[in-house]
């Protein structure tokens, strides 16, 4: 199981929520958050949060790179991937890659 963390520009999370979609990945977080420009200010980011199972990871990752790639915009997103310890839906009681 992984964490999925994009942290881009909010014009692109449109973009990167339908890219997941096509490749069956739904459930998601996003929230709103800032970074540090390096014109020295803070700017407006999106964060997009994803727990996936490995086997989805590749697809996840591959989605959300061809949309930033796809922008040709100056590319200032972050990508990151954590490794994820457990899982636990407490509404039905599952735990582990079944949770995700």
């Amino acid at each position: 199981m992984r964490l999925v963390l994009a942290i881009l520009k909010p014009s692109q999370v449109e973009s990167v929520r339908q890219a997941l979609a096509s490749v069956d990945v739904t459930r998601m977080t996003i929230c709103d958050g800032q970074g540090w420009a390096e014109t020295g200010g803070l700017v407006q980011q999106a964060v997009i949060e994803l727990a996936v199972n490995d086997d989805f990871l590749s697809r996840t990752t591959g989605a959300i790179e061809g949309v930033l790639a796809a922008c040709g915009e100056t590319l200032d997103g972050r990508l990151f991937t954590l490794p994820l310890a457990s899982a636990v839906q407490l509404y039905h009681e599952v735990r582990g890659p079944e949770a995700i």
